[in-house]
């Protein structure tokens, strides 16, 4: 069971959202999520330092949201080709309601993606510990060539890597196509091919 700060501290984040939708980073303040989120602003500076640290807890409560769901989908059961494909179409289709949500704040990001990018480069260990499986997977069921098991994260490190220049001209840029999901099947073809010899 979640403690009382667990859930006040959710309720922050959660207004956070109307804020950051509303006003963007740069124009948001600790003022519109106090008052938001129905807190006082004593009561927002005990859970966080400030607006960057409310925004870093609203990056992270996205991010998780698409790890679980795609924790939902992706199984052993499943063909490679199936779980990369079930895990990009997920982190896309989030991509894309995220940015279309989130125009002001997007506008603020693309004059500073560092700032994003690292923040998203330190939680997406479990997103690596996903591919990471998948490929195990496909290894026992001798879809793919075996790796060592050395390797094994490196190669799922790398395959993440690959698809974070996609996703940022998705989520920042808004460059995606109709045709999108046909084109994530295409490279998930490509690299299960490349792992196949």
């Amino acid at each position: 069971m979640k403690s009382k700060e667990d859930f006040v501290r959710k309720q922050i984040i959660d207004a956070s959202k109307a804020v950051f939708k509303k006003y963007g980073f740069k124009k948001a303040t600790m003022d519109h999520i106090a008052k938001a989120s129905g807190k006082g602003r004593s009561t927002l500076y005990y859970y966080f330092k400030n607006k960057n640290e409310v925004f870093e807890a609203f990056v992270k409560n996205e991010y998780e949201s698409i790890i679980i769901e795609t924790g939902k989908v992706v199984s052993r059961n499943l063909l490679i080709e199936k779980n990369l494909s079930s895990y990009r179409k997920i982190k896309l289709e989030h991509y894309i309601k995220l940015s279309n949500t989130y125009t002001y704040l997007l506008t603020d990001l693309k004059e500073n993606t560092t700032f994003l990018f690292e923040l998203l480069h330190e939680i997406r260990t479990e997103e690596i510990s996903i591919i990471e499986n998948c490929l195990s997977w496909a290894i026992e069921k001798k879809e793919i060539t075996p790796v060592p098991k050395t390797d094994l994260n490196f190669l799922a490190l790398a395959i993440v890597t690959a698809t974070d220049s996609l996703e940022k001209e998705i989520f920042l840029y808004q460059r995606y196509s109709n045709d999108m999901f046909d084109r994530l099947d295409w490279i998930n073809q490509l690299i299960i091919k490349g792992l196949q010899h």
